[in-house]
């Protein structure tokens, strides 16, 4: 009786999945810390992939109760950072849905990670560190570019998708305010 070759073991889940893990992973976290919801989004058709939602009045001036934020998610391990700002390159598919007007204020989060994807976890038995962080940005009311493929965006990296910015943007959604990249 011969023996069977061994097989390589496979990945389930590709480089990107992993990415798109993480960015989903680090969004729900900081939701959690803010005692916000972070639902999921089943299918993606229409450029948001979770929605965060709080329950009750934010604020003594809230014109909303429970307010909801939607975002559109993405991770990168190649992004470029420049005097100040986040340089990322989004599909022109996810600017032009992002940019109109909806309902639910939309914001673009983009997860950046380190070039080596060892470093972008570490475990220990005291703690669990990500290495990088989440940025978010409002394309709201952006203007229309004759782009087919996709539009670089330049995010202040002051706008990192903290627990405090996110409770700040809630409040912002809670008093109908428009939600522009300063707070």
């Amino acid at each position: 009786m011969s023996a069977r070759p061994q097989r390589e073991a496979r990945s389930v889940l590709s480089t990107n999945d992993i990415k798109e893990e993480l960015s989903y992973a680090y969004v729900h976290a900081v939701a959690s810390k803010t005692a916000f919801s972070c639902d999921r989004v089943s299918k993606d058709r229409d450029s948001i992939d979770v929605t965060i939602r709080a329950k009750g009045k934010l604020a003594e001036d809230s014109k909303v109760y429970s307010p909801v934020l939607d975002l559109q998610l993405k991770a990168t391990s190649n992004a470029t950072i420049r005097e100040g700002q986040v340089v990322f390159d989004l599909k022109m598919k996810n600017y032009d849905e992002l940019r109109e007007r909806s309902q639910t204020p939309r914001l673009l989060v983009v997860l950046v990670l380190p070039a080596n994807e060892d470093e972008w976890l570490e475990f220990g038995a005291e703690q669990l560190v990500a290495r990088r962080c989440c940025y978010w940005y409002s394309l709201r009311g952006a203007e229309e570019v004759d782009n087919e493929t996709s539009r670089r965006i330049e995010i202040p990296q002051v706008q990192v998708f903290s627990p405090e910015q996110l409770r700040a943007l809630m409040v912002k959604a809670s008093r109908y305010e428009e939600i522009g990249n300063e707070l």
